[in-house]
């Protein structure tokens, strides 16, 4: 649901508390009785748990103890309408979520960017990807959206590496293999301190035997990427890491816009690494 369309919704919403809240003060006596009355609270509350909750939790990341502030009453009100509630209990609820729903989530929401305004880079790569990456940079965009920045890394350098190994097949398992030779064979210069040597068939050996450092490596060597590009994509990887591993770095929403900006401008856009048609992951 687009920001446009939540503001609308949650306005719709706060009036129909009000609406809600003006007919049971039309009540007479101390319960409300009406199966009418009843029916409508019941649906807005869980419309509230259906709907609301899970849009503003997932994509806006809302803090839970705003959220526990609707979803409390709104419980109890879906309790009551099981029997005859006290109407002054059920104005005393919808009169409390009504005057602060405006500023506790929709000026909350209207502040919010948009995926597309936040994440311009994530934007950028999805179009530039293979239907299968896709499936990857959807996952790491929700994420990024729900403030989980790790697992939006991770995500986003899978997809990466899947295009860097693409690229390997499309040019030759040999030309990785022979690589590798020569550069272990170097006694001295920059890949004097690579030493590993392989064998590689196919793409799943590929995937299975070389590690993504390596890979990167055998990219510059073979000159698809130069040492500046391969120490910031050695970065990325760095950052991959550390997110997969416990520890006290943490990441915020300008590490996530650095790392995506730069597997688009050094992977996803770079015509060395454009492939013909849509291949699987």
């Amino acid at each position: 649901m687009s920001k446009e369309d939540l503001v609308k919704e949650l306005k719709a919403y706060k009036a129909s508390l009000q609406a809600t809240t003006r007919n049971c003060k039309r009540v007479r006596g101390r319960q409300i009785q009406s199966k009418a009355l009843l029916g409508d609270l019941e649906t807005f509350a869980t419309e509230w748990f259906d709907k609301l909750d899970p849009q503003l939790r997932s994509s806006y990341a809302f803090d839970d103890s705003v959220l526990t502030g609707y979803r409390e009453p709104l419980g109890k009100l879906l309790e009551l309408t099981g029997g005859k509630p006290s109407k002054s209990v059920v104005i005393t609820i919808l009169e409390t979520l009504t005057s602060s729903i405006h500023s506790d989530l929709i000026v909350s929401v209207q502040k919010h960017r948009e995926s597309a305004a936040a994440y311009p880079s994530l934007e950028a790569i999805l179009k530039k990807s293979t239907d299968a990456e896709k499936e990857y940079l959807g996952e790491a965009i929700d994420c990024a959206n729900a403030k989980k920045y790790r697992a939006a890394i991770i995500l986003g350098w899978c997809a990466a590496v899947n295009r860097l190994h693409l690229y390997i097949a499309k040019v030759g398992f040999e030309k990785l293999n022979e690589a590798s030779v020569r550069m272990s064979a170097m006694q001295s210069g920059r890949y004097k301190r690579f030493n590993k040597k392989f064998d590689i068939q196919n793409l799943t050996d590929l995937r299975m035997s070389v590690f993504d450092g390596d890979l990167l490596w055998i990219l510059e060597f073979i000159g698809t990427i130069d040492g500046n590009q391969h120490e910031r994509l050695g970065i990325c990887f760095t950052m991959r890491n550390t997110c997969a591993h416990p520890g006290e770095a943490s990441f915020t929403e300008e590490n996530v816009l650095s790392f995506f900006s730069d597997i688009n401008q050094m992977v996803f856009s770079n015509s060395k690494f454009i492939l013909e048609g849509n291949q699987a992951l």
